[in-house]
């Protein structure tokens, strides 16, 4: 199982020399990849972050890290407020750059703001998604013709293109999210996903593949507390508005209650490294492919905890 992580190209507690930093440094320490996350008028997204208005341009973060580390580059997620043929020269300069590791997770989005901010419809957003992965596809080979709504060619060629082999992971936490993964992706990639949730979703998304005679990677964007306790790293983090979140999804309400931090294992991992690995090998047992640490709500100790983990969590897996 890969180990990646959410670049801090957001919030109040980070800057260039400290995004840069990290980013160029996540191959010494053994991580696999870097990821970041996609907004626009961003004030600090969830009810349980920061609120800050700094937020890097994820296309513009990518491009810089790539050219900085070896580590695989990846969107958490990319989301259709953009038009698909811009969309996919996003895509294809990114993965040349990246030399072919990089990753296109992309979902519907969730923050109707960024789409009126980017003049694209909310309410379109489902076919927006659908359309810019068609295009990224019908674009990877040259001559390509498309008639869409957003998006219409004929005989057109993209160069760079988007890579024939490009790994597409569908970003969502529903049922839905498992259909538009088998429909449109190679990938499942919920971000924050309770196990109980998970597994759910994991045998839906099984049962499908197998009925296609396909296999799908499997990825998640845990929130990560890491400290001398369980109870120091819970103490350093808004775990009341984590509870909030998940007691707001209304498609996790068959899997609750979401009453406790343990109700939230595989959303937030917490505590030792003793803790952190156990989590971790949970995960490993589900069969995913990646998990991708998330640490917005303690960017205080990004560096240390980052070192703790190449010492002593990394190797466990790389092994």
């Amino acid at each position: 199982m890969r180990l990646g992580v959410l670049l801090p190209h957001f919030g109040p507690s980070t800057d260039r020399n400290r995004l840069f930093d990290i980013g160029a440094g996540l191959a010494d320490r053994g991580f696999s990849s870097a990821w970041v996350r996609d907004q626009l008028g961003f004030r600090g997204g969830l009810p349980f972050e920061p609120r800050s208005p700094h937020f890097v341009d994820p296309v513009v973060t990518l491009a810089a890290i790539a050219a900085r580390s070896n580590v695989t580059v990846g969107t958490a997620t990319l989301v259709p407020i953009r038009r698909p043929m811009i969309a996919a020269q996003i895509v294809g300069s990114l993965a040349y750059l990246a030399e072919g590791r990089f990753v296109l997770g992309i979902g519907l989005g969730g923050v109707p703001r960024a789409f009126e901010l980017a003049g694209m419809p909310w309410d379109d957003r489902a076919e927006l998604f659908r359309e810019t992965v068609e295009v990224i596809r019908a674009l990877s080979r040259p001559g390509a013709s498309y008639e869409g709504r957003y998006a219409r060619f004929e005989n057109f060629t993209m160069d760079p293109a988007p890579p024939e082999d490009l790994p597409i992971w569908f970003s969502g936490t529903s049922a839905a999210a498992i259909r538009l993964t088998l429909e449109y992706a190679d990938g499942f990639f919920p971000g924050r996903l309770p196990l109980r949730v998970f597994d759910r979703l994991l045998e839906r998304l099984r049962t499908g593949a197998a009925e296609r005679g396909r296999t799908f990677a499997v990825a998640t964007v845990p929130i990560l507390s890491l400290d001398r306790s369980r109870d120091a790293a819970l103490d350093a983090i808004n775990l009341a508005g984590l509870l909030d979140e998940a007691r707001d999804k209304k498609a996790w309400q068959l899997d609750g209650p979401f009453e406790t931090a343990h109700d939230l294992r595989g959303m937030l991992i917490a505590g030792t490294v003793e803790d952190v690995v156990a989590d971790l090998k949970a995960l490993e047992e589900r069969g995913l492919d990646e998990v991708v640490f998330d640490f917005r709500l303690r960017m205080d100790t990004f560096e240390a905890a980052l070192d703790v983990l190449a010492r002593e969590v990394v190797p466990v897996f790389r092994s």
